[in-house]
């Protein structure tokens, strides 16, 4: 198969972001894509008129511009791209969010070997977020309100899990679409999203749309500089970026950081 162009890249690219876990690096994803376009070494290596770059991933490369600055991927913390939640949404409308990736078992190997523990695995994340977050993780929101966070409101919740309703940011709704809720503004569906946790019936949401606001990005900041310093910290230790990718995984279910998988 010839190289295919930039827009035949987008879909595919975001797809297989979703189904690595919702995030990857540039070398995992341009192989791996590489598989599922069928190309040949020829291809692969097949380099740019200038001769500097190849140019299968410099067509990937400006398919994840493009899903970047359309809002479908972040590419913030540095070496890795990260699928947002309006491209989860778009995944959804197009019928592939539950769909894999590779149906062909010996081609998900590419992914499997790097999901499987090792022995060290859960000594080297002890380790990491003892240096990360010394003091214990910060909770949303009480650690993030300071003494002058005013009155606040009471919100009943169904106790279950929630998300952001496809195609809106103020819209929470339930997995099945049982529960749903309008927000006031996206910072208030944010905050609902952070600190609403399976089994709790009520949380508190400050009035003030300033404070809401600062609590909001003050534990999206926080959870930033988790995962970068993290990031940086296991790719030391592995010299892997798929290792650190799968480690930098764990590190986020472990400290239940909330940023990464609703912004």
């Amino acid at each position: 198969m010839a190289i295919p162009p930039e827009k035949e890249i987008r879909i595919p690219l975001l797809h297989l972001i979703h189904f690595l876990g919702g995030v990857g690096s540039a070398r995992i994803v341009c192989d791996a894509l590489a598989k599922y376009f069928k190309l040949s070494k020829e291809e692969m290596d097949e380099t740019l008129p200038s001769g500097r770059y190849k140019k299968f991933d410099n067509h990937v490369q400006a398919a994840k511009n493009m899903l970047c600055s359309l809002g479908l991927l972040d590419n913030s913390a540095r070496g890795l791209w990260k699928i947002t939640e309006k491209g989860r949404q778009h995944l959804s409308k197009m019928g592939l969010l539950d769909k894999s990736f590779l149906q062909d078992v010996h081609e998900l190997r590419l992914f499997d070997e790097t999901q499987l523990p090792k022995p060290e695995d859960q000594q080297l994340l002890e380790l990491v977020i003892d240096e990360v977050v010394p003091n214990g993780p910060k909770r949303f929101p009480e650690d993030f309100c300071n003494n002058d966070c005013g009155e606040f409101y009471e919100l009943e919740l169904p106790g279950i899990q929630l998300q952001l309703a496809p195609l809106s940011n103020t819209t929470i709704v339930s997995r099945k679409g049982y529960f749903r809720y309008q927000a006031k503004n996206p910072p208030e569906a944010k905050y609902i999203l952070y600190a609403n946790n399976v089994g709790s019936k009520k949380i508190k949401i400050p009035k003030d749309n300033l404070t809401l606001f600062k609590m909001v990005k003050g534990y999206e900041k926080y959870c930033n500089e988790i995962i970068q310093q993290a990031f940086q910290l296991f790719l030391e230790f592995t010299n892997d970026e798929a290792r650190a990718e799968y480690l930098l995984k764990q590190l986020e279910k472990k400290l239940d950081l909330r940023f990464n998988s609703n912004e």
